[in-house]
C-alpha cells in the first residue's frame, strides 16, 4: 500500500524456544525452521539523483506499512522485537517475532511509540507521549510507566535489563526498573548497548571536543574510543556483534570495531543516498547475524518514486542480505 505523504516519524519472550534456526547456508537462511516468513534477497545496489521538491523533500511515496528499529530478544536469537505503522498519522505498533515460527503478535499499539528495547527479564522498554518511558511484557502484559514529566533520551538496558540508562537534560542517568533515578554515568554520551558489563556507546566527547564511539568499561568507567565522527555524522544505531565486536550504522553504512584491536571494518557501504541503514541489531547468540532498519528509494515504474522502510536480515560473515515478509 502507498500514500503520497512522506514519512516524518522516524527512529526509526517469555519462554524460550525449544528449538532453533540453523544457520549454516544460504538455504537455512531463506526458509529457516519452515519459518511463514518470506525471505527476499535484497536487491544489489544502485545509485541515481533523487528528485527534490520545492519545499526540500524528497519528491517519493510512501511505501506502507513501515517497520523499523528491530531489537532482538537478548535470551532467544529467534525472536525480536519492531516498531510497525500503517499510515501516517495513525497508530504504531511494537511487535514480536518468532522468525522460525513466523508467529508475529501485537504487544501495543499508541499514537506515538519510540525505540523499542527488549531486556533480559522480557521487559521491552520504550517511550511514548512527549518522552515518557514504559515497560511491558513481550506478551503485552503488565504495561508500567516508569515516569509522568521528565522528557528521557537515549534509553537502553544496563546490567542485563537491572537498570535502565536515560538522558535528561544533557545528564546521564541510571534508574532502576520503577522509574527511579539513582545514579549518573560521570560523562556524556549518547545511544549505547549493553553486554559484559561493557557499554557500547556513541557520543562520548573528549578533551578535543571531539565526538567519538567507543566502550565504556562499568567495573572502572573507563572510556576507550576506536573512532571520532564528525558532528553532522552523526551514528544512526550501536549495538554489539559479538563478545569482541561492536557494530554501528551511519549514512555511510555498517562498521564494526574489535575491542581488542581496535580494527575498524565497514562490513556494508551505502552506495549514494537511495539507501540508509537507520538501525541494527546484533544476534544474542554470537552467529554474525544483524538486523536492520533498511531504508532505500526504488522506482517501481519510470515515473513512480516509491520510499520502502523494512527489516532487513544480514548475515554478516557471507555478506547475505535478506528483506523480511513482515506485512
Amino acid at each position: 500500500m502507498t500514500t503520497n505523504n512522506n514519512l516524518t516519524w522516524i527512529v526509526p519472550l517469555v519462554f524460550l524456544s525449544i528449538f532453533s534456526c540453523k544457520w549454516e547456508s544460504q538455504e537455512d537462511l531463506i526458509d529457516p525452521c519452515n519459518s511463514a516468513i518470506t525471505w527476499t534477497p535484497a536487491p544489489p545496489d544502485t545509485c541515481f539523483e533523487l528528485p527534490i521538491s520545492p519545499i526540500g523533500f524528497v519528491d517519493a511515496t510512501t511505501h506502507w506499512p513501515i517497520m523499523q528499529t528491530p531489537h532482538y530478544c537478548p535470551f532467544d536469537p529467534d525472536k525480536f522485537a519492531y516498531l510497525a505503522g500503517d499510515y501516517y498519522g495513525g497508530e504504531v505498533r511494537i511487535q514480536n517475532v518468532n522468525l522460525c515460527t513466523g508467529d508475529n503478535k501485537l504487544v501495543i499499539s499508541a499514537k506515538s511509540i519510540n525505540y523499542p528495547q527488549w531486556g533480559a527479564d522480557d521487559w521491552i522498554l520504550f517511550s511514548r507521549e512527549g518522552g515518557a518511558l514504559y515497560m511491558i511484557k513481550s506478551d503485552g502484559d503488565s504495561l508500567k510507566q516508569l515516569n509522568d514529566s521528565i522528557l528521557f533520551a537515549s534509553y537502553f538496558w544496563i546490567n542485563d535489563g537491572l537498570a535502565i540508562h536515560a538522558k535528561h537534560n544533557n545528564i546521564n542517568l541510571i534508574l532502576n526498573t520503577d522509574g527511579e533515578i539513582f545514579d549518573t554515568i560521570p560523562f556524556s554520551i549518547g545511544m549505547g548497548a549493553y553486554k559484559n558489563h561493557r557499554l557500547a556507546v556513541w557520543g562520548y566527547i573528549n578533551s578535543q571536543n571531539s565526538h567519538s564511539i567507543g566502550v565504556i568499561n562499568l567495573e572502572n568507567w573507563q572510556f576507550t574510543p576506536y573512532t571520532d565522527y564528525e558532528p553532522f555524522r552523526i551514528p544512526l544505531s550501536i549495538s554489539w556483534l559479538d563478545d569482541e565486536t561492536i557494530v554501528w550504522s551511519n549514512t555511510k553504512g555498517i562498521h564494526t570495531a574489535n575491542i581488542l584491536t581496535g580494527h575498524i571494518t565497514t562490513i556494508k557501504a551505502t552506495p549514494c543516498d537511495i539507501l540508509r541503514y537507520n538501525s541494527v541489531s546484533g544476534a544474542p547468540d554470537s552467529s554474525g547475524k544483524l538486523l536492520t532498519t533498511r531504508t532505500e528509494y526504488i522506482y517501481v515504474n519510470p515515473d513512480s518514486l516509491v520510499s520502502y522502510r523494512r527489516i532487513s536480515l544480514l548475515d554478516t560473515h557471507t555478506g547475505q542480505e535478506w528483506i523480511l515478509g513482515l506485512e
